[in-house]
C-alpha cells in the first residue's frame, strides 16, 4: 500500500510539473506576442517607428523575454530560441534606429516564429495528432 501511495504522489508531481510548464509557456510567449501585436499597431499609427510609445512597448516586450528565457531555454528548443532572441535584440535597435522598413518585417518574422513555438509548446486538438 505505501507503494501505491509514493507512486501516486510521485505520478501526481510529475503531472503537476507538466501542467505547471505548459501554463508558464503558454503565458510567457502569449505576453510576447501581445507585446509586440502592440508594437506592430504603434508603428503602423505613427508615421515611423522611432517614437515614445513605440519605444517604450518594445523595452516592455523585450523586458519580458529577458526576465524569462533562461527558463524558457530550459523548455525548449534552443535552437529556435536563440532565433527569437536574435530577432527581438535586432527589432529593438532597429526601432531605436529608426529603420522602418526594416523593423516592420522583423516584427512579422518575429510574431511567426513566437506563434510557432506557442502551437508548439502548448498542447491543443490541432498538434495532438
Amino acid at each position: 500500500m505505501k507503494k501505491l501511495i509514493i507512486i501516486s504522489i510521485v505520478f501526481a508531481l510529475v503531472i503537476g510539473a507538466g501542467v505547471f510548464e505548459t501554463l508558464y509557456t503558454f503565458d510567457v510567449y502569449s505576453d510576447i506576442y501581445d507585446g509586440l501585436t502592440k508594437v506592430q499597431q504603434s508603428i503602423d499609427k505613427h508615421e515611423d517607428v522611432y517614437n515614445e510609445e513605440t519605444v517604450k512597448l518594445i523595452d516592455d516586450t523585450v523586458d519580458i523575454w529577458e526576465k524569462n528565457k533562461e527558463i524558457l531555454f530550459c523548455l525548449g528548443n534552443h535552437n529556435v530560441l536563440r532565433t527569437v532572441d536574435e530577432k527581438l535584440s535586432s527589432l529593438k535597435v532597429m526601432i531605436n534606429i529608426n529603420y522602418t522598413d526594416d523593423a516592420k518585417v522583423m516584427i512579422e518574422v518575429t510574431l511567426g516564429l513566437i506563434d510557432a513555438i506557442r502551437n508548439d509548446a502548448v498542447p491543443n486538438p490541432t498538434n495532438l495528432f
